[in-house]
């Protein structure tokens, strides 16, 4: 399997002798007399991968599978600025390591060359450092200080297109990552917060596709010129259910595209319209009547012709975006990215939370490398698995053969416990990919 060698041979690169000169330009080794650059990331990776919640104790038994004897008050006075600034770029030398599995055999995926999701999520850092990632305010999530990771994947692929760290305030629709194009025939399917009209017409330049929900207040016409009232062009238009019909967006970009309204279940449109609310109260607003009637739709725009993408179709492949959602979910749950000692120096803060984003792509690569081939697995069970397994990866770091043995006989063992069963009322993701008309939507 080409995958695990290459697989082996990144993670070599990462744990490599190189981080020795790292680890001594950045000062967090100035004179090696227990931890090399090499050791250390390892130690301290390796450790928070095995226990998230990692305490001084966990690091010196991890640093002692490595051949690093040390007391457990050695471990906080490494935890500087320098040690920070060594992760970092550890992270960048991490993310630069592309791996790209098998492409996913599923029947849907096959009519693009690539199928393209991107997000973003927002961990929040301590105050001490808001000066270098500025946060929102106001919120848990981005507070005086932030860190928003954006994140290109291909879902066909597995493969991690682009990874940027951001300040917590910066803006979604102006990230440079999402402002790569496609190549031709691929397909992006982004969150609201990338809408750009701007951006889906490169899009289409490059002979690539999209998939996006429709932004509120974007002005509609049909393909003579005339302005639609979008609401009232639904209510007279989707008695059964379903509208598809060709538009034009935006007043300025005169966008020629798609538009597909699907009529949602009453209760699905109550709980819509009560969380609207909930949003306007908390920024002091009231929302529109229009904008809580339209809540009893759902609105996708694209540029699929009904001759490539029918209309379920379209609505299967953008619940794919929800995968991303699960990834960063999986770092979070799992992995806990987004947890913090709150009684430690904001370098510790900072050190641990870099070496996790480390360990995360590491552990993407082991599940590339493991799982990607099977549409009926479960990263969550993999990762559990990974995790039970990552203190032998400690003994096969510097053993080509060896690494890769142990990456083969992981996914044996993932692959006899990490699956998930077909179902027959609410298929998968990946069963809707195999067969759209699996999708449970019943028009009215």
């Amino acid at each position: 399997m080409a995958i695990v060698l290459q697989a082996a041979v990144a993670m070599q690169a990462v744990f490599g002798t190189t981080l020795d000169y790292l680890a001594r330009k950045t000062g967090c080794v100035q004179r090696q007399r227990k931890f090399s650059g090499m050791s250390l990331l390892r130690t301290l990776v390796l450790t928070v991968l095995y226990r998230p919640a990692a305490k001084d104790r966990d690091y010196c038994a991890m640093a002692a599978r490595l051949g690093v004897y040390v007391t457990e008050q050695a471990i906080d006075p490494r935890f500087t600025d320098g040690l920070v600034q060594f992760l970092s770029e550890a992270l960048k030398q991490a993310v630069s390591q592309t791996l790209a599995a098998k492409p996913l055999p599923a029947t849907l995926l096959q009519k693009f060359t690539d199928l393209r999701i991107g997000d973003s999520s927002t961990i929040g850092l301590p105050d001490e450092v808001a000066e270098q990632f500025p946060g929102c305010g106001g919120s848990e999530k981005a507070g005086k200080a932030a860190m928003k990771i954006q994140v290109l994947w291909s879902l066909k692929t597995g493969q991690m297109l682009q990874w940027q760290i951001e300040p917590g305030r910066a803006s979604d629709a102006m990230s440079e990552i999402m402002a790569t194009v496609p190549p031709a025939g691929s397909l992006l399917i982004l969150d609201l917060g990338y809408f750009s009209l701007e951006r889906f017409r490169r899009v289409e330049e490059a002979d690539a596709y999209w998939i996006s929900r429709l932004q509120h207040n974007t002005k509609v016409f049909d393909r003579a010129g005339q302005q639609l009232s979008l609401l009232s062009f639904l209510q007279e238009n989707g008695e059964n259910g379903l509208v598809d019909v060709p538009v034009v967006l935006g007043e300025k970009d005169r966008l020629p595209c798609r538009l597909i309204a699907v009529r949602v279940p009453t209760e699905v449109a109550a709980r819509r319209r009560q969380q609207v609310r909930e949003r306007a109260r908390d920024r002091g607003r009231e929302p529109s009547q229009e904008y809580l009637a339209l809540q009893e739709w759902t609105i996708f725009v694209t540029n699929c012709l009904p001759e490539l993408l029918n209309w379920k179709e379209v609505v299967v492949l953008y619940r794919s975006r929800w995968q991303i959602e699960l990834l960063f979910k999986l770092w979070k749950s799992h992995n806990h990215v987004a947890q913090r000692e709150l009684e430690v120096s904001p370098q510790r803060q900072m050190a641990v939370l870099y070496a996790k984003l480390v360990g995360v792509i590491v552990q993407h690569w082991i599940l590339l490398t493991t799982t990607w081939g099977d549409a009926q697995r479960s990263l969550r069970k993999a990762a559990a698995i990974v995790r039970d397994w990552i203190v032998q990866f400690s003994d096969a770091l510097d053993d080509l053969d060896r690494l890769c043995d142990l990456l083969r006989r992981l996914g044996a063992a993932i692959a006899n416990k990490a699956r998930v069963n077909r179902r027959n009322k609410h298929p998968s993701l990946f069963q809707l990919l195999e067969n759209p008309e699996l999708l449970d939507y019943t028009l009215s």
